[in-house]
């Protein structure tokens, strides 16, 4: 696939290097995106795609934050809006944005893997960046759709999932009114659970990190995720709910990246 790299604007800010741009993700989309580095420079070295959840974006705090300060100690690091999202955005975001984008359409977890890949295909090509040091972290529908990527997609070398889980504890496909409509969400969900991929990371290290009192993604969704992937993986508990958590979250995805890397 052509990237198509368009650069719209370079700005040193501290000791971070940003750069916007725009590239060709899946179906010839055109994926904004934002690209941090050392404003100093340095041998090459690694990266990751950090991936924001539903409702947000690419410049939203919680991502641009730890992304600048991993930026400063010599990481590339890659944030892009989803389909739907931030600059992509069509209309406004709503609250069950995850059943109803993820669970129930294949074609956008298949456009934000395309999307991702291409994601990949650019950090590889940055001038800095160790092709063989790539990882992933992902926040929420970000962290859902990053396990799907990351099995996928064997140039990511760890994975981190954030306050993420799977549904299939609830096997929501036996609602259907029918043995087709059954046959369907079976099929939908084979095509987008995580649940249904998390085994393809292995042997790479695999990452959960959730919170105690998370109401979208209870101790089932977390537990199911994770019984579903393979070793190596570790599961990390931190005090707080879907939207809020400490700085602890962002310390235990850096130092995992650190050493998985």
């Amino acid at each position: 696939m052509a990237l198509d790299v368009e650069l719209l604007d370079e700005r040193v800010e501290g000791e971070v290097r940003l750069r916007r741009l725009r590239y060709t993700g899946g179906e010839q989309a055109r994926v904004p995106a934002v690209l941090l580095q050392s404003a100093a420079g340095a041998d090459p070295g690694p990266a990751v795609l950090l991936q924001h959840g539903a409702n947000t974006g690419k410049d939203d705090y919680y991502i641009q934050a730890p992304a600048r300060r991993w930026a400063k100690q010599g990481w590339t690091v890659l944030t892009i809006d989803l389909a739907e999202h931030g600059e992509r955005a069509t209309s406004a975001p709503t609250d069950p944005l995850i059943r109803r984008r993820l669970i129930g359409k294949p074609a956008f977890v298949a456009q934000s893997v395309a999307d991702l890949t291409a994601g990949v295909d650019l950090l590889t090509a940055t001038p800095g960046v160790d092709p063989a040091r790539v990882g992933f972290a992902g926040f929420s529908l970000g962290g859902m759709l990053g396990t799907v990527f990351a099995a996928r997609e064997p140039r990511i070398r760890a994975a981190a999932i954030v306050i993420a889980g799977s549904f299939a504890y609830t096997r929501y496909w036996e609602r259907g009114t029918t043995d087709e409509d059954r046959a369907r969400r079976r099929a939908n969900a084979e095509a987008t659970d995580p649940a249904f991929f998390a085994v393809a990371i292995a042997p790479r290290p695999f990452l959960m990190v959730n919170t105690t009192d998370d109401p979208v993604f209870p101790r089932e969704a977390v537990e199911t995720l994770f019984a579903a992937a393979r070793e190596p993986k570790e599961l990390r508990w931190r005090p707080g709910t879907h939207h809020q958590w400490g700085a602890g979250i962002y310390k235990d995805v850096f130092t995992f990246l650190q050493q998985s890397l």
